[in-house]
């Protein structure tokens, strides 16, 4: 992948790490601008289809408890990228923010295998902060650990359902992080663990690598205390300037309504009790949405490093069974290559016309505790060409629903770990700060 910079905006914002003054944190809180993967240009190889989306879950272990695995193929790109700087001297990375990874990985010097990016890839040799990191694991350790005798080193392997991978040595090193509304253009983070990816495989993402947001060991969330927070706007406008993630439990927006949190191998679980499609309870059994305690399986995780949505067949065949009810055979389904680990609906019809200026109904997503998640028009499909749109949702290759960052357009969505509470508030990210 070819990635090329479009937005002036962007260079400027490199341009700030030579010039700024950094200062180390002593109360950890920052609040960071969040890069569209639009302002960046990638060619992909040819056999790599806009609309590849990996599934979000595989087999851990031995056993057959489902965990989960982070995308990284985005949907016409989709995803957005926080703007970082590693080592001493700092050499800026744009990271894939992931609440379904909990380690924070990026490709190093020297490559058995990196993809192509821009910016310069990361060579630990010339950072005089820069250490190896001690192995530590579990019998479900995500990512996979090794203890290399020979080279003393802590290995890392993940492996992604998409093909895409990253193997290397696990470390720890500094993070300049270049913050917004604060007197100080950058802030400083010490000996942050992180994967320093020599053998990085399979299709591209967008991006130099993953920021995880997860609640996993090596999330970097347990460094900000116990809240965060994060606002979209809106997917097809990448240049809004007000997309934002908080870090820090003085800063983080906790705001409307509340819905129960669960933790569980790192992964954010909360519960869908029922989906409605213009007020109308779509005919789904409870039970498609529970989670099997016993096994591991089952239940609905938040995920921004994957896309799109993906419910359970229970669920996803009555969505997309009314969707059509409402289409009313005015569309045509469109021949479109898809991966065969997933499925995407496709259909030729005009965007704007048919779903945006028709009024298609919303779709309500009834959580815990009476909290409500909202989708509309480009929450539930997307454009994908003048005369084809694509369904947002996708059935899931397993028992594990997951909501996706197109399904967190134009919300504030707040967590709040200690209290094991996330909230959702409908907003124009621009005005957050005037709370």
């Amino acid at each position: 992948m070819v990635i090329l910079f479009t937005s002036p905006l962007i260079y400027f914002t490199i341009l700030c790490y030579s010039i700024s003054v950094v200062r180390l944190l002593a109360s950890p809180n920052l609040v960071l601008n969040l890069v569209h993967s639009n302002q960046i240009h990638s060619h992909k190889p040819p056999h790599v289809s806009h609309i590849e989306e990996a599934s979000v879950s595989k087999a851990k272990g031995t056993g057959d408890i489902i965990a989960h695995l982070s995308p990284h193929v985005p949907f016409i790109p989709q995803a957005f990228l926080v703007n970082i700087s590693i080592g001493s001297p700092p050499i800026t990375q744009l990271l894939h923010m992931d609440t379904g990874s909990d380690l924070t990985w990026l490709q190093c010097r020297p490559c058995i295998n990196c993809y192509a990016q821009s910016l310069p890839i990361f060579d630990p040799s010339r950072s005089y902060t820069y250490r190896k990191e001690s192995c530590r694991t579990s019998e479900y350790s995500m990512p996979s650990l090794r203890f290399n005798s020979k080279t003393r080193s802590c290995e890392y392997s993940m492996r992604y359902m998409d093909g895409t991978g990253s193997k290397g040595i696990l470390a720890k090193d500094t993070l300049v992080f270049n913050t917004i509304y604060d007197e100080s253009s950058s802030a400083s983070l010490p000996n942050v663990v992180f994967g320093c990816g020599h053998d990085n495989y399979g299709d591209p993402l967008v991006g130099t690598g993953i920021l995880g947001l997860g609640n996993g060991e090596f999330s970097l969330v347990h460094r900000f205390g116990t809240k965060f927070s994060y606002c979209f706007g809106s997917l097809d406008d990448p240049s809004y300037l007000h997309n934002v993630l908080v870090l820090g439990d003085d800063g983080a927006k906790i705001l409307g309504d509340t819905t129960p949190l669960e933790i569980d191998n790192g992964f954010y679980y909360i519960r869908i009790e029922a989906i409605s499609m213009g007020g109308t309870m779509l005919p789904i059994e409870p039970g498609a949405f529970q989670r099997n305690y016993r096994t591991g399986l089952g239940g609905t995780i938040i995920d921004t490093g994957n896309s799109i949505t993906s419910l359970v067949k229970e669920a996803y065949e009555p969505l997309k069974n009314k969707i059509e009810q409402v289409f009313d055979g005015r569309f045509r389904t469109a021949d479109v290559h898809q991966g065969s680990m997933f499925k995407v609906e496709c259909y030729n019809g005009d965007y704007e016309r048919d779903l945006v200026e028709s009024g298609f109904p919303i779709v309500t997503f009834h959580l815990s505790d009476g909290a409500e998640l909202s989708l509309d028009v480009k929450s539930v499909f997307m454009k994908v060409a003048p005369n084809l749109f694509c369904l947002a949702v996708t059935p899931s290759t397993g028992s594990l629903n997951s909501i996706g960052a197109t399904a967190q357009q134009s919300y504030n969505i707040g967590y709040d770990l200690e209290a094991k509470k996330v909230s959702f508030e409908r907003i124009d990210c621009g005005v957050l700060f005037d709370y």
